[in-house]
């Protein structure tokens, strides 16, 4: 099993996140998309009817995300969200929360690095 060094991941994270910028830049409806239906999902219920047909949907979402970007943090998402693949019914909603704190993540990091603010 092979160990990684604290510069090994900060250099992976930083691929990830790159990546990420990547996708969302390449599908931006479908990352809009992604973060309406994550915070609707973790904001309220979600019928246990309604699991698979909108776990499948986030699934296909994220797969769209990670198709020809590289790493990007919503490779593990899209394996661990998606009922067709390991997603499970009982780690949904941990799953959709953890997605919004890396979405947040993401948003930060872009942020400070491109030197972003917010015009209203």
């Amino acid at each position: 099993m092979h160990r990684f060094t604290l510069e090994e991941l900060k250099r992976k994270r930083d691929a990830d996140l790159s990546g990420s910028l990547r996708a969302i830049r390449e599908h931006g409806d479908t990352y809009r998309e992604l973060k309406r239906l994550i915070g609707e999902i973790n904001s309220g219920p979600l019928d246990v009817a309604d699991y698979h047909r909108t776990a499948t949907r986030l699934g296909r979402m994220l797969v769209t995300l990670t198709n020809g970007t590289g790493s990007t943090i919503f490779h593990y998402f899209a394996e661990h969200i998606d009922p067709g693949k390991a997603g499970d019914v009982r780690c949904f909603r941990l799953e959709c929360r953890d997605l919004a704190e890396q979405i947040k993540q993401l948003e930060q990091w872009r942020a400070a690095r491109y030197r972003l603010k917010r015009i209203k």
